[in-house]
């Protein structure tokens, strides 16, 4: 702006100087001239005075009467008589050549100086050109001189009168990087004080509004960000503008690698990308829709999609939002629920069936054969205690999962819970011929919590050691401390298990030989039992295992 004002300034400037150069030279030619004129007038009537005085031009001829005036005057003389024709002319100049080049004047005669009616006077060119080179040089001096006045009171004045926008400009730079509590300050009862005045108005109102967005940002993000649900959102051309820290986890990509990116190029898993592409390339956006991932976990997600559409224009379709439900764990409880259910019932049923197979045996006239009846009650026997095994770890087990149900917690040593295991299986080991062997370090802290739960724990963990070795194996029960757990491995070098079955052998009836377990005594709950009290004393357990190598349990207890 300050360079737009001052070019026009001084063309302004500039044209001004020269116009008035220009006719303040046509105005002191003019002066100039009209003084030559007077003086030649006046002069010649100072001559025609002194001829007529002296009687010198009754002996003179007209050309030397016009070589008089010509010499007193200063100029070219011509006479005229009353018929205007010309009757004598000075010698000093030649007019032959140069009469249209010179200034020239006519003065009448009144005087009686024989038949001279006027005379017309002829003023030298050098005369007049020396005049216009002086005047030029004058003229020329004062245009650089009124043109170095005028840039210097220009440039002043353009720092005066631009010192204001030039204010506006820095603050409104300052506005536009964020500095929205910038102020401008002019005085006076001026236009420029209006526009001040506006201007800080609106700066403080838009202050106030981006001071609102940000607040409402900011609880927008928040809010989103503490969503656990997985939450994308794309414009129409499926380009990502909101990517939640959920979204992050689940997909494994940060917010800052796929903001502004088409979310087809940036999710990994191709049938999570077509259903994306399915759900919205229809007119009315499929909201609900379930599907299995497998980049980069395996995931099964449940995902609501909707349009987002403006409050006072539901028509305008601004993009889509999507939401991910990780409902994993769900439908693994759901599994769970239903083999539960369907291996409670094949538990429960199984052996009911056997005992009413063999009562109706001996109803039908078996139990008359004493040999027979007492082989049939045995098995029947055998089957109740199973019922009774299997409903009281199913009793157990619903009991330590239950939250509201008060346990007695109290101190005690590791030592002297192995010590009470290994005397209840001494006998059961024995009979497979199996050494029980502890590795248990000395002055170990003591656990608190349940002693009960923990015994059972212990318990379970050596029962299938013992029940799953060969006879002449060995069970082999370690203890120690390290930083601030307490370490407690239970190894033996029995049948061990594969890998694959490694995730779920801690679900309720699982099995991985079924004919085995059952042959052994399993109810299949063992293992279920252990991994829940492990976490009531919020510890954690994992397995190592290989066929033909035996199995480590490794249970984790920290002490604070």
């Amino acid at each position: 702006m300050k360079k737009k004002i001052f070019i026009i300034f001084s063309f302004l400037s500039l044209v001004g100087v020269i116009t008035t150069g220009i006719f303040s030279s046509s105005f002191f030619r003019n002066m100039y001239l009209k003084s030559i004129e007077d003086k030649i007038v006046s002069n010649s009537i100072l001559v025609g005075e002194l001829l007529i005085k002296e009687q010198h031009f009754g002996d003179m001829d007209f050309n030397s009467i016009a070589n008089f005036y010509a010499e007193r005057v200063g100029a070219e003389a011509v006479l005229y008589d009353e018929k205007g024709e010309i009757i004598g002319e000075s010698s000093m100049y030649s007019l032959n050549n140069h009469e249209n080049e010179m200034f020239n004047i006519t003065v009448p005669i009144d005087n009686n100086i024989r038949n001279i009616s006027s005379i017309k006077f002829y003023v030298y060119p050098e005369q007049i050109e020396e005049f216009n080179q002086k005047y030029i040089q004058y003229i020329t001096i004062s245009i650089l001189a009124g043109l170095v006045v005028a840039f210097l009171l220009g440039v002043r004045y353009i720092d005066y009168a631009t010192k204001p926008y030039q204010e506006l400009i820095k603050i409104t730079k300052e506005i536009s990087n964020g500095h929205y509590g910038e102020r401008v300050s002019f005085y006076g009862d001026d236009d420029l004080k209006l526009l001040a005045d506006n201007f800080n108005s609106m700066s403080s109102k838009l202050q106030n509004t981006i001071l609102k967005l940000q607040e409402s940002n900011n609880k927008l993000r928040a809010t989103i960000t503490s969503i656990f649900d997985g939450l994308i959102a794309f414009d129409n051309n499926l380009n990502v503008i909101l990517f939640n820290k959920s979204a992050e986890k689940m997909f494994d990509i940060k917010e800052e690698q796929v903001m502004g990116k088409n979310v087809l190029d940036t999710i990994k898993d191709s049938d999570l990308c077509k259903l994306i592409s399915e759900m919205t390339q229809v007119e009315n956006v499929i909201n609900e829709r379930e599907v299995e991932i497998f980049k980069p976990n395996y995931r099964v997600l449940n995902i609501h999609a909707n349009h987002i559409t403006l409050s006072n224009n539901p028509t305008r379709k601004l993009g889509i939002v999507f939401i991910f439900q990780d409902i994993t764990k769900l439908k693994q409880l759901e599994r769970v629920r239903e083999d539960f259910v369907a291996n409670v019932s094949h538990e429960l049923k199984t052996p009911l069936t056997s005992i009413k197979g063999f009562i109706e045996t001996l109803k039908d006239g078996a139990i008359e054969n004493k040999e027979v009846a007492y082989k049939f009650l045995g098995i029947v026997d055998d089957e109740v205690n199973r019922l009774n095994i299997l409903i009281e770890d199913l009793l157990l087990l619903s009991k330590i999962e239950d939250k509201k149900h008060e346990v007695n917690k109290e101190f005690f040593g590791i030592g002297e819970v192995i010590e009470e295991v290994f005397d209840i299986l001494s006998r059961q080991a024995l009979y497979k011929n199996i050494s029980l062997i502890d590795e248990i370090k000395d002055n170990l802290p003591n656990i608190y919590g349940n002693y009960n739960y923990f015994k059972q724990m212990i318990m379970n963990l050596i029962d299938n050691s013992i029940k799953y070795t060969q006879n002449g194996g060995e069970v082999r029960v370690l203890a120690y401390a390290e930083k601030e757990n307490i370490i407690i491995k239970i190894k033996d070098n029995g049948m061990g298990i594969d890998k694959e079955h490694h995730s779920r052998l801690f679900e309720r009836f699982y099995r991985v030989d079924k004919a085995r377990s059952r042959q052994v005594g399993g109810t299949g709950l063992g293992l279920a039992i252990v991994k829940h009290i492990v976490l009531l004393f919020s510890g954690s357990i994992s397995v190592e295992s290989e066929i033909g190598k035996g199995s480590t349990f490794t249970i984790v207890i920290p002490t604070k």
